[in-house]
């Protein structure tokens, strides 16, 4: 690399987080960036008397511009801290307009910091918002700065787009100043993809513009760029032209960084065009125009520092004073409140508490009651389930007595029908064993049964439910069984009532053992008893 080359890189390189093309995102009220500290003062003042008069609106444009001011000294944090505030001005008071301007700032703190998504969603709320207005400038700045961030984010074929609609509601405004701010950012996106001929074209637009009105730094910028081009194009001669348009401009201006900017890309052009000793002239005098630059915004910011150290100072003192006389008559206020207070809340406690006492006596009286008739009821309830259940138990044992009376004489009648089948009378044999069978059938009907189940559940309440829940392969027999052996029957009165024998019944037994899984030693007696 050559020497002068070398040296070129490294003072751009310093350059970098200083220097900001002409297509960068502005805010509005460059006024206040001639002398940041004053400006924040007057504004400060004007603040403080917009919100004692609850004045919002004008409260809120006031932190705007405070915002503004801290933006433009790089004080970025500070700037978005303000800009919120005045955002909740502007909601309170639904001003649409300027919270769609005040989001369009937000976004550009955002896209300062390059957190796009979170500018990007800034611009379209402002964007939306200026659409449900019909607001054609808000809509054309939004557009606009959307095209920015699609540029920073390397999608050039969107940010193009967006350019080019902000640029037709610009035109159709017919807003000279942003029609230019537009072509210059088209040239930009036209630069980053290295189109040097089409972002050429463009520049020359916003010079045509511009030449048309008084010189002013946004000129000088121009100038900067159309020279920068032409030298990435190879047209060294006319990039030394404009090059030095811009530098005399810029000097006149006294604005050291352009100024800057210039010795920059005739160092630059010098270069490429072998003039070594040019270009190391050049670069020298742009690294003190930067110097200059550099220390005129040091000097700014530090002096806003410092004016905003002040004014917290006095605002902190103002504050403990107000706090100071406050509290000295709150105290005066509160000792005579206390006092009145005190007097009263004596009377008032004295005679809450003769009414509570009275209260609490009469809600213990009534409890009193309550407790008692809740008794008393329950007394009654008690008193008719054991006549409810005696009576169950009585016709219970009536009917199984009826049961058993019945079987007993079925039991009977049958044997005497058996004595007389046996008879020799032949032609009564087919008559007397169907009615026979006929006792059988009657001694064996599940309506009895049916009662007597009803009737023992109710005393008995869930005994078959349990029994199955033990084992699912008790019968119906089984339960009958089982049920009248929880009664406490005999084995005969059991056997009459299931018309069994004896050895039936033992064979029952046995089965309901094994069924319900009993142990030797375990009596099924005790078993039902239990369950």
């Amino acid at each position: 690399m050559r020497p002068y080359g070398f040296f070129a890189l490294i003072f751009n390189l310093l350059l970098m987080h200083s220097y900001t093309s002409y297509a960068v995102l502005r805010v509005e009220g460059n006024k206040t960036a001639l002398e940041p500290d004053s400006s924040y003062t007057n504004i400060r003042r004007s603040l403080g008397e917009s919100l004692k008069s609850g004045n919002l609106d004008q409260a809120g444009l006031y932190y705007q511009q405070i915002g503004d001011l801290l933006f433009q000294q790089g004080a970025l944090t500070h700037a978005l801290s303000y800009y919120y505030k005045a955002n909740g001005c502007f909601v309170k008071n639904i001003k649409h307009t300027n919270l769609g301007d005040n989001l369009n700032r937000i976004g550009k703190v955002y896209f300062k910091n390059k957190r796009n998504e979170v500018a990007a969603k800034h611009f379209r709320q402002a964007l939306n918002l200026f659409r449900s207005q019909d607001n054609q400038k808000g809509i054309a700045e939004s557009l606009s700065n959307l095209g920015q961030v699609f540029a920073q984010m390397g999608d050039h074929d969107s940010s193009h787009i967006y350019q080019e609609l902000a640029l037709s509601e610009f035109k159709s405004l017919d807003d000279k100043d942003q029609i230019a701010y537009t072509y210059s950012n088209i040239a930009s996106i036209y630069e980053d993809q290295g189109k040097f001929e089409l972002g050429l074209k463009y520049f020359l637009r916003v010079y045509q513009i511009y030449s048309k009105e008084p010189p002013d730094i946004r000129l000088a910028g121009v100038l900067n760029n159309i020279g920068d081009t032409y030298r990435k194009l190879g047209h060294y001669q006319d990039a030394l032209i404009f090059s030095k348009k811009a530098e005399l401009l810029a000097a006149k201006l006294h604005d050291n960084r352009q100024l800057s900017s210039a010795h920059r890309d005739l160092a630059k052009t010098f270069e490429q065009l072998g003039k070594f000793d040019s270009a190391y002239y050049y670069s020298e005098k742009s690294r003190l125009a930067y110097s200059k630059s550099y220390n005129l915004d040091t000097e700014k910011q530090l002096n806003l520092i410092q004016t905003l150290f002040d004014v917290q100072r006095k605002d902190n003192e103002i504050l403990k004073l107000e706090n100071k006389n406050r509290v000295s008559q709150i105290v005066t206020w509160s000792l005579g409140i206390i006092g009145v207070l005190a007097t009263f809340l004596g009377i008032s406690l004295l005679s809450r508490q003769r009414l509570k006492i009275k209260n609490s006596k009469v809600l213990y009286e009534a409890r009193q009651k309550s407790m008692e008739l809740e008794l008393h009821n329950k007394q009654l309830q008690e008193e008719a389930l054991k006549a409810e259940l005696e009576l169950r138990s009585k016709e219970l044992t009536s009917i199984t007595l009826h049961m058993i009376k019945k079987n007993e004489v079925l039991e009977e009648l049958k044997n005497k029908l058996a004595c007389i089948v046996k008879d020799e009378k032949r032609d009564q044999r087919k008559e007397l064993k169907k009615l026979l069978e006929l006792i059988d059938l009657n001694s064996n009907q599940d309506k009895n049964w049916e009662d007597f189940r009803v009737v023992f559940e109710y005393v008995h309440k869930e005994f078959f439910e349990k029994l199955i829940r033990h084992s699912s392969l008790l019968t119906t027999t089984d339960l009958r069984f089982l049920a009248l052996l929880k009664m406490n029957l005999h084995s005969a009165d059991i056997a009459t009532m299931l018309a069994v024998s004896q050895t039936s019944l033992r064979m029952t037994r046995y089965r309901l053992r094994k069924k319900l899984q009993l142990p030797e030693e375990a009596s099924l007696q005790n078993f039902i008893h239990n369950l």
